[in-house]
């Protein structure tokens, strides 16, 4: 993300664990749970299971929590890194 010397200035003085929380797992990695998730109804869902009973099941939100986490946290501290570098004091 790009982002100007003040507004990178204002999202580190609130701390790394508000931008991981709102910028990495929100902003980035809702959306790519949303897209693994459409995915995974073509490609996990079991022979008969409807795409109701696929999106009820404890898998598809076990999945869909991991894809958004783990997504969302390694692009967030990404990001963090390459603004720090970027901005340096």
């Amino acid at each position: 993300m790009k982002f100007s010397r003040e507004i990178w200035a204002e999202k580190r003085k609130r701390g790394i664990g508000r931008y991981l929380l709102v910028d990495g797992i929100l902003i980035m990695g809702g959306p790519f749970a949303v897209i693994m998730q459409i995915v995974g109804v073509f490609v996990f869902r079991d022979e008969g299971q409807t795409i109701g009973q696929y999106f009820t099941s404890p898998q598809a939100w076990l999945t869909f929590l991991l894809h958004g986490t783990l997504f969302g946290g390694i692009m967030g501290l990404l990001n963090w890194y390459r603004s720090e570098v970027a901005f340096k004091p």
